[in-house]
């Protein structure tokens, strides 16, 4: 495939390729001459719904040896509009520009041991990134059934995301602002938006549709529970709304906001024991407390049995990674986040990981053959939830035991602050 497609000139290349030797702290002075450019799909498969993916790999003579370097590349769809108009709507590109060139790269000077996200090389217009290729460096998405982890992978990716989390708040210390200071409208929310006019405002009426069918044609639930339930759905999902805002009450940071196991690349050793962990997509990030992000990572990635068995071994595990952070720059997590504040806030934000993980486990966990589907209509693909999708997640809930399995467990635990509510 022609590199030309992601209409990069000769000079962009020599760009990226300049910021690659730099980071690796190579000496580019010396003249370099690129061979060769070229494209191929990332991978088989599709990686995301908000993107299309590639990699580019250029060919380059240094010093009289040839080397062939990897770049991953993310642009806007090129053959479905009416995605294309979507991602302009939320302003996905713009977002994840801003957030991993000014606030991460940023983050990442105050905690160089760990790879917390990918370095962007380069931007262009809000329409390319061209990224260091993880998968290269040993990085790749590890494929369960569901996207659950087994709990090794939970503890390293939870390390990352403490790291994310302090840094973000190493760096307010350091510059002396916080984030919606230092970087104007950058972590606005574009994800649940109440806009009136927004496609988002419509993508979770659709959500409620889907669980509503749902609810009504499963027969977990019966006679007045089911009725309550009914009635009580659409309030309980929009209370997300009241979690995204950042909290007057808790200290906000950085947050990823998107932590499905697609954006989440671990890297093994050789018995396939994970020894790093960087996320990938922020296209979706904002500024709340860290806890949204831990519930939302642990109800996408783990079991209702492994939550209740090593709930507070996660917590404690987070907490003492996110106190290092804070302590190896000379700030003190006493002083910061409390543990006891800590706890009150994961409990606070419980239910808005456990409405987000709802929300989107409809898609995120479907089925390949149904994910086929849907990347095979450029309908289906052209916004979260449109209402095609609707009816495909409902084929699957019929058809997919290990996915019904996995939403009913999600919805009877939703269910169960439904009936917390009811009580006096």
């Amino acid at each position: 495939m022609d590199a030309k497609r992601l209409h990069l000139s000769h000079s962009d290349v020599r760009q990226i390729l300049n910021d690659h030797f730099s980071a690796r702290n190579v000496d580019n002075k010396s003249t370099f001459r690129i061979v060769q450019t070229s494209l191929e799909p990332f991978s088989p498969c599709p990686e995301g719904f908000l993107a299309d993916h590639y990699a580019l790999k250029v060919t380059v003579e240094k010093n009289g040896q040839e080397e062939e370097i990897l770049f991953f590349a993310k642009c806007q769809p090129t053959e479905n509009p009416a995605l294309r108009g979507y991602l302009e709507e939320i302003g996905s590109f713009r977002k994840e520009s801003s957030v991993l060139q000014r606030i991460v790269g940023a983050i990442q000077q105050y905690c160089p041991w760990r790879t917390v996200a990918p370095r962007v090389h380069f931007a262009k217009e809000e329409q390319l990134l061209v990224m260091n290729n993880l998968k290269s460096e040993g990085y790749s998405v590890v494929k369960r059934e569901g996207g659950l982890l087994e709990l090794s992978f939970v503890q390293e990716a939870l390390e990352t995301l403490a790291t994310l989390h302090a840094g973000s708040i190493v760096l307010e210390a350091k510059l002396g602002k916080r984030l919606p200071e230092l970087y104007p409208a950058v972590l606005d929310e574009n994800a649940w938006v109440q806009t009136p006019t927004s496609t988002r405002m419509k993508d979770v009426a659709n959500v409620i549709k889907l669980y509503t069918e749902l609810v009504k044609i499963c027969v977990q639930w019966q006679g007045a529970q089911k009725q309550t339930i009914l009635e009580r759905l659409a309030p309980l999902i929009r209370k997300i709304y009241t979690y995204v805002e950042p909290s007057t009450a808790f200290r906000n940071c950085l947050n990823h906001g998107d932590l499905w196991c697609n954006n989440i690349m671990f890297k093994c050793d050789g018995q396939g024991r994970p020894t790093g962990c960087a996320l990938v997509d922020y296209q979706l990030s904002r500024y709340v407390p860290p806890a949204y992000d831990i519930n939302l990572l642990l109800y996408l990635t783990t079991n209702r049995r492994l939550r209740n068995e090593s709930l507070a071994a996660l917590l404690d595990h987070y907490y003492k990674c996110f106190a290092e952070v804070l302590d190896r720059n000379q700030l003190n997590v006493g002083e910061i986040y409390p543990r006891e504040e800590f706890l009150r806030c994961c409990e606070h934000y419980r239910l808005a990981g456990l409405i987000h993980s709802t929300i989107i486990s409809g898609e995120v966990t479907l089925p390949g053959k149904y994910l086929e589907e849907i990347f095979g209509d450029l309908q289906t693909t052209a916004s979260f939830m449109p209402d095609k999708k609707v009816w495909i997640c409902v084929k699957a809930f019929q058809a997919d035991e290990r996915y019904r399995k996995r939403l009913i467990e999600l919805l009877d635990e939703l269910f169960e602050q439904v009936q917390h509510e009811e009580k006096p």
